[in-house]
């Protein structure tokens, strides 16, 4: 094996280690929106409507941990996970929208909050594991 490859291997398994902390994170952050859907809008929004908030919260993380344990099973697995990520990037981009369009609604100015954060992180990750994967 010569240098290249060698780089190659070790940037392949850096890239996979971040798939799977992603993976994790999804699955962690959706478990906590379908269990407690209060507590994680009022962190995001600042409060909570029981009858506006509970379902799509609960939506949001369906989604996150359904997105989180198919690319859980499809890296135990060996199979290819890039689709898992362009399918989070997407969805990503949409929080992305939501969250700029409640900063300029509510005239939020400054530093991001955690949520906002969150996105921006998400989006990134996906973005790098989609872009940096080989397989």
């Amino acid at each position: 094996m010569n240098g290249n490859s060698k780089i190659a291997t070790r940037t392949q398994a850096v890239v996979r280690q971040m798939a799977w902390s992603q993976a994790l994170a999804r699955i962690a952050i959706g478990t906590g929106m379908l269990t407690q859907p209060a507590a994680v809008s009022k962190s995001w929004s600042g409060h909570y409507d029981e009858e506006a908030s509970s379902l799509p919260t609960r939506a949001f993380g369906t989604r996150d941990v359904v997105i989180g344990l198919g690319t859980v099973w499809s890296l135990r697995r060996g199979h290819p996970v890039r689709h898992w990520f362009v399918l989070g990037v997407a969805l990503e981009l949409v929080d992305a929208t939501v969250t700029l369009n409640k900063r300029e609604r509510l005239g939020i100015t400054g530093k991001p909050d955690t949520w906002e954060l969150l996105t921006a992180a998400g989006l990134a990750g996906g973005i790098l594991v989609a872009a940096a994967l080989r397989e």
